[in-house]
C-alpha cells in the first residue's frame, strides 16, 4: 500500500508533538487521525479502518503497550510502530506483541517515513 492511500492513527499525549507530527503526516499519507492516549485510540480504531498505528509508549490513561494488547486480534489489524524516548525493557515485550518497528524520540522524520513505508510494504517508495 502506498503512503498516500494509508489511514494513520497517531497516538501521542504531548499536544505540541502530536500537532506538529500530525500536520506533517497529513502531507505524506492519505488520512491522519490523532488520539491523546490509548483509551481514545481504541474508540477511534473501533469506528475507523486504520492501516498504520503510530503510538507513544508512555502516556497517561492507557500506555502504548496496553493499547496494543487491547487491539482486537480478530479482523484486520493495523501495522504497528511504537514511538519512544526511552530505552526500556518494555520494548522486548512490544516485539512479542507484533510491533513492526520502534522509532525513537526525538522523531527523525526520514526514519519515520522509512519505517512507515516498510510496514505498509510500499516497495516503490522504500528507497526514497
Amino acid at each position: 500500500m502506498k503512503l498516500k492511500e494509508a489511514a494513520v492513527l497517531f497516538v501521542e499525549d504531548e499536544a505540541l508533538l502530536r500537532d506538529s507530527i500530525s500536520a506533517w503526516l497529513a502531507r505524506k499519507v492519505g488520512r491522519v487521525v490523532c488520539a491523546q492516549h490509548g483509551e481514545e485510540a481504541l474508540k477511534i480504531l473501533a469506528a475507523n479502518k486504520i492501516d498504520l498505528l503510530l503510538t507513544d509508549l508512555r502516556m497517561p490513561v492507557m500506555d502504548g503497550i496496553a493499547l496494543i494488547k487491547k487491539i482486537p486480534k480478530a479482523g484486520p489489524r493495523p501495522r504497528l510502530i511504537l514511538v519512544t524516548g526511552f530505552y526500556d525493557p518494555v520494548l522486548q515485550e512490544a516485539y512479542k506483541l507484533d510491533v513492526d518497528a520502534v522509532v525513537e524520540k526525538p522523531i527523525d522524520r526520514e526514519e519515520l517515513l522509512h519505517a512507515m513505508r516498510n510496514c505498509l510494504g510500499d516497495a516503490d517508495e522504500i528507497n526514497k
